[in-house]
């Protein structure tokens, strides 16, 4: 079940507007219910999906990504943190609504770059808090492939026209693969080491 504002489902595509985003939710409640947020186990397991780009120009950002919520105070309650109004519980590696948790940023992109960036974070307390994340993470862009993604038929992927995008889990690895037709670019975070590990 998807929980967020506005956007809609329609004939197995996700359409969102500028602004706004969805969490993934195993029950539909008026409230959010901070045990409802979808675990997703990826280890050993490949997610893709079609994307199309071409309408997301250059300053844009659409993000797909995993967090590990919902965030936990100190005790290892669950807590709404600083963003109560628009996404209760949320934590990220970045700290965005006041509360640290494991962040796996799958997808951030636009017509002109796309990255995808494991973040880490300290060990949790006993209680399952977290105290500090690495706020960079270890990512990986297509603006370090020449020639490989932007508009028009002279990148490999050409971001003027849907693409596909696979990623797979390993231990200690997260392969990006972006394809369109016989044209591969693959971003393969194997040297990321601890940002892979949560």
């Amino acid at each position: 079940i998807l929980g967020g504002p506005p956007g809609h489902v329609k004939g197995g595509a996700l359409t969102l507007p500028h602004n706004s985003g969805y969490s993934i939710m195993t029950g539909c409640k008026h409230k959010w219910d901070p045990k409802e947020f979808f675990m997703f186990k990826v280890l050993d397991r490949t997610l893709s999906y079609t994307v199309d780009l071409s309408k997301v120009g250059c300053g844009c950002n659409l993000a797909l990504y995993m967090v590990q919520a919902p965030g936990l105070d100190i005790a290892g309650n669950p807590s709404v943190g600083d963003c109560e109004d628009d996404s209760p519980y949320y934590c990220d590696a970045n700290k965005v609504c006041g509360q640290w948790c494991p962040e796996m940023d799958i997808m951030e992109a636009n017509i002109k770059a796309f990255q995808a960036t494991p973040h880490s974070c300290d060990a949790p307390t006993p209680t399952g808090h977290y105290n500090n994340c690495d706020r960079s993470g270890c990512g990986l862009s297509t603006r370090d492939i020449p020639n490989s993604y932007g508009p028009g038929d002279t990148f490999q992927i050409d971001t003027t026209k849907p693409f596909d995008v696979e990623t797979t889990w390993q231990a200690n690895n997260m392969i990006t693969k972006l394809v369109q037709g016989a044209s591969i670019v693959t971003l393969d975070h194997s040297n990321c080491g601890a940002s892979l590990g949560g």
